[in-house]
Formats: C-alpha cells, sequence, structure tokens
C-alpha cells in the first residue's frame, strides 16, 4: 500500500502533461487554421483557405475560374487545394481568377457542357487554347474534383514543356516560278541565233536572200552582238554578194513570261561583188568592191521551250557607202540608198547563273 501510495504522483503528474499539450495543440491548430464568425442561422462556416505564397520570378500564375454550372459540381474551395497540390513545379496557384495581363500566366476554365461532363480550357502565354472533357457522371463531388485537378495540371504541365522547347525557325522561303523567271530577265546572258534574212535595196539589185548568225552577251537587258551575213541576189537577175559583218546593241523588254520586244541599233562593213560587171568604182574589170550600212532594229521574240527562243527582226536603215558599177551592156548602177532587212532567227541562251 506504501509503494501505490508512492507511485500515484508520477501518475497524476503524466496525465496533467498530456493535457497541457493537448491544449496546446488545439491552439496553435485554431491559430494555423481560423475560423470564420458563426452566421445567424447558428451554424459556422467552412474555414477560409489560407492565400497562397506569391508566384515566385519566371513561373507561371495558374488563374482557375469556373462556370456556374460547374460550381454547381464542384467545390471551389477543394479543387484549387488539389489542384495547387498537384501544379508542376514552376507554377503557382493565383488567388483570383483574374488579374494584371502578363506573359507566364496559365488561365484555367472549367466548364459544364452537359449534366454527365466537364471540360477544362487551359490557355498560357496566349498560345492556342487546349481542351479535355471529363466524365463526372455517378461521381462523387471530391473524386471529380480530383480528376479535374490531375488533368488541369498535365494539361498545364504540357503548355509548360511546349512553351520552354525551343521553335524551329521556318524553312526559308523558296521563290515562285514566276520570281525566278522574273529574276532570269537580269541575269547575264550568252546567246547564239541564226536564221534567213531578206533585204530590199532601193538602188541597185533591188531583192537579196541569204541567213545570218549572231553571237550576243546579253548583260542587265542590254545585247551586244557580233554578226555575220551573207546575201546574194535571186538567179537569173544581176548577180550581187553581199558579205557583211558588224556589231549591234538592243535593248529587250518583256511583255510576258514567253514574249518580249527588242530595239536597238546596228552598224556594218560588206564586201561587194558584182561577178556580171564590166567595172566598179570606175575601174574596168573590178569586181569586188566594199560598202558599209547602218541602221535600227525592231524584234519580237516568243518562247518555244526551256532556252529557245523564236524572233522576228525588222532591220530598216540605209547605205552608207554607195557601190557605182556598170554592167556589160554599159548601163550605169549603183548599189545605194534606203534598206530593208527582215529576218526571222531561232536563238539559244545560256545564263551565267541559274536563280533558286
Amino acid at each position: 500500500m506504501r509503494a501505490a501510495r508512492r507511485d500515484a504522483p508520477p501518475l497524476l503528474a503524466r496525465v496533467g502533461l498530456l493535457s497541457s499539450a493537448l491544449l496546446l495543440a488545439g491552439a496553435a491548430a485554431e491559430a494555423a487554421e481560423p475560423y470564420v464568425a458563426v452566421a445567424s442561422s447558428g451554424r459556422a462556416l467552412a474555414p477560409s483557405a489560407p492565400p497562397p505564397p506569391p508566384a515566385a520570378p519566371g513561373s507561371v500564375e495558374v488563374r482557375v475560374a469556373l462556370s456556374r454550372g460547374a460550381a454547381e459540381e464542384l467545390s471551389s474551395v477543394r479543387l484549387r487545394r488539389l489542384l495547387e497540390i498537384e501544379l508542376p513545379d514552376g507554377a503557382t496557384l493565383a488567388a483570383e481568377p483574374v488579374g494584371p495581363l502578363d506573359d507566364r500566366v496559365a488561365t484555367v476554365w472549367i466548364d459544364r457542357p452537359t449534366a454527365a461532363r466537364l471540360e477544362i480550357q487551359v490557355r498560357l502565354d496566349g498560345r492556342a487554347i487546349v481542351r479535355r472533357q471529363i466524365a463526372v457522371s455517378g461521381l462523387t463531388s471530391d473524386v471529380a474534383a480530383r480528376l479535374v485537378a490531375i488533368a488541369a495540371s498535365e494539361m498545364i504541365l504540357a503548355e509548360m514543356r511546349r512553351a520552354r522547347a525551343p521553335r524551329r525557325a521556318p524553312p526559308p522561303r523558296r521563290p515562285t516560278p514566276d520570281e525566278i523567271e522574273l529574276a532570269s530577265r537580269d541575269l547575264d546572258a550568252l546567246s547564239v541565233s541564226a536564221g534567213p534574212y531578206a533585204a530590199v535595196v532601193s538602188g541597185g539589185p533591188r531583192v537579196l536572200g541569204g541567213a545570218g548568225l549572231s553571237l550576243g552577251l546579253r548583260r542587265l537587258r542590254l545585247t551586244e552582238s557580233l554578226f555575220a551575213r551573207l546575201l546574194a541576189t535571186p538567179s537569173g537577175g544581176e548577180t550581187l554578194r553581199w558579205l557583211e559583218g558588224g556589231v549591234s546593241g538592243d535593248y529587250r523588254f518583256w511583255l510576258a513570261a514567253s514574249w518580249r520586244l527588242s530595239v536597238g541599233a546596228s552598224a556594218s562593213i560588206a564586201s561587194v561583188r558584182l561577178p556580171a560587171a564590166a567595172s566598179v568604182d570606175g575601174i574596168p574589170g573590178a569586181r569586188d568592191t566594199w560598202s558599209a550600212r547602218a541602221g535600227v532594229g525592231l524584234g519580237v521574240e516568243t518562247r518555244l521551250g526551256g532556252p529557245l527562243w523564236l524572233g522576228l527582226t525588222l532591220d530598216p536603215g540605209v547605205v552608207l557607202r554607195p557601190a557605182p558599177y556598170e554592167d556589160a551592156r554599159g548601163a550605169a548602177g549603183a548599189v545605194e540608198g534606203a534598206w530593208l532587212g527582215v529576218g526571222l532567227s531561232l536563238a539559244a541562251e545560256r545564263r551565267s547563273s541559274a536563280p533558286r
């Protein structure tokens, strides 16, 4: 009995210490989670959620809002607490669903389009809206809130990763065929052309016919050419051979991708032979002399395909040095006067570099 009495004071002391600890724990809990005042109906309102910590610099601020239909299905306070737990690193839940505009804001909108479905919409940094629907038919409010919080956090994480991913530079735009064709007009080009040529001369043998060859270099739409022509009178009349070589320059205007005009000038020197003449330049028995002419050129060309062009040229001009002669009957004549030439040519061009 004496031993029992000696043990009693320590047991009472332990009980007293335990009671004091419980009282202190209750006071700490009340201090950590304050309650609002009791309403007039006598029921205490739900504890208010503690304000979330301020967003760290560079983090994403998440703003959550519910439609009226979604608020009837979910508890806003419960959803916010669950979403705050599920949010990934770098995302912070905002205290209000609205706030100042910023580049690092994720807006979450929860709607209830039908009684059996909830729809989650997420948009980050003004990017395209992403949507996900969750079937909540037969689920309790707490389970539906958990599903919505998990789905919303996954969508926010995916958008954050997509925003952090380096954007690929768009491939360089390739020029269109029309742009390539326009650029090719100003490229340096080497051209070779050949074709029949005919001329009418006001003095001497009236008609000459033959062929010509030309080699040209185009630069900035201006073409400089070297040409040669061999012409003769038709058989049965006064015979004449006209072999000339000269230079020409022309500028080309494009009417369309396959049509162009040319305007230019030319000058040439010619070797003239009159086999049937009794004298040339007043020299008895002479058959050969020389002459020169100058003129302008007007042409039109059309593309046959690729580098091939078909051209028609009108070549009016004048004989600069007359070539007098006397035929076998003693009649005097001269190759002189106005010159009107017409040529048909087939040209092939090779550009210095192909546009890309």
